[in-house]
């Protein structure tokens, strides 16, 4: 957890929000008024809470002046906190402007609200995701009531300022008849907390869509459980006949050789963890996009340390060899290397020129390197969104969305079409999008041919 969250427990969100609009606004020794602090943003009926939680923590200290004129002198306080220095270059100024001012339906936005956001914002990983909390654990942190917070996140997501991108589960514990545990997870119970990712303000700047093949049968073979999941094809990895099979099992089985391990753990897992599955595919497809994007040179970005780190952590992945899920790891990864370069290859080969990659590697990387303006850092984010596109003769429900920064309209021949979002709760609105479409046959015979194991 971050160091102001760390420094400041027990503090109600209210004098948390008003502190670190000190740490941002003031220095050490300001005189603070009674109008000051409410400016800051404490309220009114919390004033007296505010001030003695702050002068607990030593942030103030009540001024004692010298008053002349008869009656009560007005009261004031002096800012002294004393990790005020170090702390303030831990505060993203950037992000506080950005919500300080915000409102949601003309309403001024509560400080409950303003305090997750910056829960979130202090932290976000590397790629922008807030890992490993739970309700509990952020409410705890933040000073709020769960269902507090539960409304907090619900409200910045309608603000665009964060994304979902992986819904909590619990996994099933399970052995196979090898006597095989599923890899221990601590005190976690395989509960697995929700993921979110923070957006900034230029994510959204630009939209995307990728059609893309169905990955799974309707009916899985196991317990004929219905999946339409992309993670359904790791059960369906299994069975060598198949009633119908794509590119992405057949690339997957190109991959991997052998695994005779994680089926049971698989089919006995519950249809919510396949969805679970896909938010963490997801989102290892987005940390590649990201990496390949802004000059990264591993041709398969993500490792089977990456794929299992998210999906078992805290368990010890030095140990995951000997325990079920070590497999399901590994098809994953393979699983989310393919997609980043079925999404990929989709741009380069909608270039207006495209570049002749043939089996050279390097010269794939260097088209991909190419796509980004020196000094820009490129934001990647993909989701699954069920929606219907319609250009040229192409008609598809199964489509995958890149929110990112990255503009593409110069360098592409543009193949605008109609599309029509099926998720009562997507906020994306109906209407012509880029999208990009190539015949899965192209891309297989790529893949083979370019981005083989052998070279990973």
């Amino acid at each position: 957890m971050s160091e102001f969250f760390n420094l400041t427990t027990g503090l109600s969100a209210y004098s948390k929000w008003v502190l670190i609009r000190l740490i941002a606004k003031k220095t050490i020794g300001d005189e603070l008024s009674k109008s000051d602090l409410i400016e800051l943003g404490c309220p009114h009926n919390k004033f007296k809470k505010v001030i003695e939680e702050l002068q607990e923590i030593n942030a103030i200290l009540k001024h004692k002046t010298e008053h002349s004129k008869k009656g009560r002198p007005a009261e004031s306080y002096i800012f002294i906190y004393d990790e005020h220095t170090e702390m303030t270059k831990s505060l993203p100024s950037k992000e506080l402007v950005r919500i300080k001012d915000k409102k949601l339906k003309d309403e001024e936005l509560r400080v409950p609200v303003k305090i997750v956001w910056c829960f979130f914002v202090l932290n976000q990983d590397e790629f922008g995701y807030v890992v490993n909390f739970t309700l509990s654990n952020i409410a705890k942190a933040c000073g709020l009531k769960d269902a507090e917070v539960k409304t907090a996140i619900s409200q910045l997501i309608d603000l665009k300022f964060i994304q979902k991108a992986i819904k909590g589960c619990t996994l099933k514990k399970v052995e196979d008849k090898n006597k095989r545990n599923v890899v221990e997870t601590g005190g976690n119970n395989f509960k697995r907390s929700s993921c979110f990712k923070i957006m900034g303000d230029n994510h959204n700047k630009f939209i995307y869509l990728f059609t893309f093949p169905s990955l799974t049968n309707l009916e899985s073979y196991a317990n004929r459980k219905k999946i339409y999941n992309f993670s359904g094809a790791l059960i369906d990895f299994f069975f060598s006949e198949k009633i119908r099979e794509n590119i992405f099992l057949r690339l997957l089985r190109f991959e991997v050789d052998s695994l005779e391990h994680d089926f049971n753990f698989l089919c006995q897992q519950p249809k919510e963890v396949f969805s679970y599955f896909d938010g963490v595919l997801l989102k290892l497809v987005s940390m590649g996009l990201s990496y390949l994007l802004n000059g990264g040179t591993n041709i398969k970005p993500v490792s089977q340390k990456d794929a299992f780190s998210h999906i078992f952590s805290p368990a010890d992945y030095k140990i995951s060899a000997a325990n079920l899920g070590y497999g399901t790891s590994y098809l994953i990864k393979n699983l989310a290397n393919i997609h980043i370069h079925y999404i990929l290859y989709s741009i380069i080969h909608s270039l207006k020129d495209t570049p002749k990659v043939g089996e050279d590697i390097e010269k794939y990387l260097s088209s991909i390197h190419s796509l980004k303006k020196k000094g820009n850092y490129i934001n990647a984010f993909i989701e699954n969104t069920h929606s219907k596109v319609k250009f040229y003769d192409v008609t598809s429900i199964h489509n995958l969305i890149l929110f990112t920064n990255l503009d593409l309209c110069e360098k592409v021949n543009s193949n605008d079409g109609t599309v029509t979002f099926m998720d009562s709760k997507s906020q994306l609105k109906n209407g012509n999008y880029n999208i990009f479409h190539i015949d899965p046959k192209v891309f297989e015979a790529f893949y083979k041919d370019t981005l083989t194991s052998e070279q990973n």
